[in-house]
C-alpha cells in the first residue's frame, strides 16, 4: 500500500495540495492532506492506515513551515519524505538575520492591526513569484480569507522566529528527497542550505536534492508526480 499524508506551510491550507494530488491518486496512491486551520474551525490531523502488505510506502510531503508543523510520530514512521522549499530554523545564522526578523515583526504587527487580509495577499503574491498565483488555488484562497484565524496565524508566526534544535526525532534510515526553488523570495538560502547539509549529516541515507530552476516558494505548472516517482527509491 503507498500512502501520502502532506502538511501545507504557514498561511495556507490544504487546498495548496489540490493540483498535485490527482496525479498520485490515479496512480493508487491513498493521499491525505493535514489541516492546520488557519482558514477553518476543522483542523485535522492524519494517521497512518495499518495494513498487513510487506510492501508499505508511508510518504509526507512538507511544504516550508508543514515541517515544523507536522506531528513527529507521522514522521518518525515515514519511510519516505519530500521536503519542499523546508526548513528548521526560518531565521538563518548570518548578517541577514535581523533583516528577516524585522520583516516578521512587521507582519506580526499588521495581524494586530486587523491587516490580515492585506498582509496575506502580498504573502502569497510573494510566495509564488517569479510565477503568477496558480488560478484554482488563487480563487480558493481569496474566499478564505474572510475566515482567518488571526490568533493562530499570529502564534505560527511567531514560531519562525524560534531556534530549533536539529529533530533528532527523524526515522534516520528514511528515503528523502530535499527539494529547493531557485527564486524563492520567502526562505533565504543560507537557512535552506542549513537545513539540507543537517539532514545530509544526520540521516542514513543522504538526502536527494533537486533544484526547481524558474520556481518560488509556491511551486506551479510543474508535474509533482514525475518528479518524485522518477527521483525516489521505493
Amino acid at each position: 500500500m503507498k500512502q501520502i499524508i502532506t502538511q501545507h506551510g504557514w498561511g495556507l491550507d490544504q487546498n495548496f495540495w489540490n493540483i498535485y494530488k490527482v496525479q498520485f491518486q490515479k496512480n493508487n496512491w491513498y493521499w491525505q492532506d493535514n489541516e492546520r486551520g488557519y482558514f477553518s474551525k476543522n483542523a485535522k490531523q492524519s494517521k497512518w492506515i495499518k495494513n498487513l502488505s510487506n510492501r508499505k510506502i508511508k510518504m509526507v510531503l512538507c511544504h516550508s513551515f508543514g515541517f515544523n508543523l507536522i506531528p513527529k510520530r507521522l514522521l518518525q514512521e515515514a519511510t519516505h519524505i519530500v521536503f519542499i522549499n523546508s526548513f528548521n530554523n526560518f531565521l538563518p545564522i548570518s548578517n541577514k538575520r535581523n533583516l528577516i526578523l524585522r520583516s516578521l515583526k512587521r507582519m506580526e504587527k499588521k495581524i494586530m492591526n486587523y491587516q490580515t487580509k492585506d498582509m496575506l495577499k502580498e504573502f502569497i503574491y510573494r510566495s509564488f513569484m517569479p510565477n503568477n498565483i496558480n488560478i484554482d488555488f488563487k480563487k480558493i484562497f481569496y474566499k478564505s480569507l474572510d475566515n482567518a484565524n488571526n490568533s493562530l496565524l499570529l502564534e505560527d508566526l511567531k514560531e519562525l522566529s524560534t531556534d530549533r534544535d536539529f529533530p533528532e526525532f527523524l526515522n534516520k534510515n528514511c528515503d528523502t528527497i530535499f527539494i529547493k526553488s531557485e527564486n524563492d523570495f520567502i526562505l533565504d538560502k543560507d537557512a535552506n542550505k542549513n537545513f539540507f547539509e543537517l539532514l545530509s549529516q544526520a540521516l542514513h541515507k543522504k538526502p536527494k536534492l533537486i533544484k526547481l530552476s524558474n520556481q518560488g516558494h509556491c511551486l506551479t505548472n510543474l508535474n509533482l508526480y514525475e518528479i518524485i516517482n522518477n527521483t525516489m527509491d521505493y
